[in-house]
């Protein structure tokens, strides 16, 4: 976990997205997993954002020490002896892990040895916000009922020190033809000149049919006085479609061009040394997903607060060649703010 610590106060930070992305190619990237860790502190945020942020990749060929083949399902072997357990293999071991965070638990408490932790900032917490302090060396046989009641308020407040878990449920985007498109434009202008306080009556009054219907990918928006951000326009209209989005997956085909993300600005969008290439190969690093500020509402994170964590979209580049480095590949976070001309559109929206 020392690679997933904060670069500003030096805590561990907190695991905000897990997805697993598996990949037919290479064959080693079978099993696929990207971890992307944050520090919860504003305060750090606010001073340096790009030490905030932690991206890791992991992987595993199909077949490999930890985990059934698929193609032979646990218990179908003849011989009894042989037959694997459902998960993991007999041979092997899995290590300790921290009980606040999950990470790799290496120590353990000075005083009872029964609880691991990943980092002493972790024990410290468990024994003054937690509730080890009464746990520790008291057993269950002796005061059962004791021990449930510390327990229960103890995983309670643990749980409360990190994001709370959701699920990502995923499907595919529609895709629009040009009619489809043009009209979705035609819509959303009409609905913000409305709100904006402007008079909009049938298809064409209150807004430029010249600069609101243009083709698909050559979207042109009319600045208001206040100056629009023609970029955070266009994310709000295709945000529009799933309200409740939070990741947006764009994972490229190999030998395909890479994709681009659904930007939130015109402006802070990354330049090619932003994004080194791969650390272990030397190959690019490509696109593949971006976290939505959507995810801040189900955190229940209040943006307002001076202290609060913020962001317009995060944006994660990983090795186009899926490479196998060490078992936790660092990759990279690129970070895109709201511009001052989208906020105040999204006040409005």
């Amino acid at each position: 976990m020392d690679k997933a610590k904060c670069g500003i106060c030096g805590n561990p930070m907190s695991l905000l997205v897990q997805l697993y992305t598996p990949e037919d190619d290479p064959p080693e990237a079978f099993h696929r997993t990207v971890y992307v860790f944050c520090c919860k502190t504003g305060i750090c945020h606010r001073e340096d954002w790009k030490k905030c942020f932690k991206v890791f990749r992991s992987q595993l060929p199909q077949e490999n020490k930890y985990y059934t083949l698929a193609d032979e399902p646990a218990g179908t072997s003849d011989d009894e002896e042989e037959a694997a357990p459902d998960i993991i293999l007999n041979d092997f071991k899995p290590p300790s892990l921290c009980t606040v965070c999950g990470g790799l638990g290496d120590k353990t408490c000075s005083k009872c040895h029964s609880v691991s932790y990943c980092s002493r900032e972790h024990q410290m917490l468990h024994w003054n916000f937690g509730f080890h302090k009464k746990l520790c060396g008291l057993r269950e046989e002796v005061d059962p009922q004791t021990y449930s009641d510390l327990k229960t308020r103890d995983d309670n407040k643990l749980a409360s020190t990190l994001f709370p878990e959701f699920e990502v449920v995923s499907g595919p985007e529609k895709v629009l033809t040009v009619e489809e498109e043009e009209e979705e434009q035609r819509e959303f202008f009409k609905k913000n000149m409305a709100e904006e306080g402007h008079v909009v009556e049938g298809n064409n009054e209150g807004f430029d049919t010249t600069r609101a219907l243009v083709p698909a990918g050559d979207e042109i928006y009319e600045n208001t006085e206040t100056g629009v951000d023609e970029a955070f326009l266009d994310f709000q209209r295709i945000i529009d479609r799933e309200p409740r989005q939070v990741v947006r997956y764009a994972r490229i085909e190999y030998e395909t061009e890479p994709t681009t993300p659904l930007w939130v600005s015109d402006r802070c969008k990354p330049s090619e040394e932003d994004i080194p290439n791969c650390t272990h190969c030397g190959e690019p690093r490509t696109f593949e997903f971006q976290i939505l500020s959507t995810l801040l509402h189900y955190l229940s994170i209040n943006n307002t607060s001076q202290d609060s964590i913020d962001w317009g979209t995060l944006l994660i580049y990983t090795c186009q060649r899926n490479c196998s480095g060490p078992v936790y590949t660092e990759e990279v976070l690129w970070r895109q703010d709201f511009s001052e001309d989208g906020v105040q559109l999204r006040k409005n929206v």
